[in-house]
């Protein structure tokens, strides 16, 4: 098996247990299989893992305070992200693609095989 076959069965291995939504979540949080609710509404991010979108914050006293909205991928600010790729001045398309699939901000290996395996697949499709 090549490095990139094998990057390819634990990629696959790992969303089958990152992507997994507990089936009591659907009806704790009133979302519809699909991911989407009665209303054509979409799922809450946060309920997936993949992501989150948080716009206050709790003060002292318990109540909500606004603030401009925040988005994380798999736990991280992407702030942060954005900002990491920006100061080293790289693309970092392929390492935020890896972590929304794996869960995971890829090593420079798997980030290798990774960008290798993507070019190889857009090359053959044109």
């Amino acid at each position: 098996m090549t490095s990139k076959q094998y990057l390819t069965y634990k990629l696959a291995d790992t969303l089958k247990q990152t992507c997994k939504i507990e089936n009591s979540l659907f009806k704790e949080y009133g979302v519809k299989r699909g991911l989407r609710n009665e209303d054509g509404s979409g799922v809450l991010v946060g309920l997936t893992q993949i992501g989150n979108v948080v716009g206050y914050e709790r003060t002292p006293e318990g109540k909500l305070k606004p603030i401009p909205g925040k988005l994380f991928y798999r736990g991280y600010d992407l702030e942060d992200l954005v900002h990491a790729v920006i100061k080293e001045k790289r693309c970092g398309f392929e390492e935020i693609t890896y972590l929304l699939l794996s869960g995971s901000l890829p090593d420079k290996d798997e980030l290798g095989q990774f960008r290798e395996l993507l070019y190889e697949k857009n090359a053959a499709h044109p």
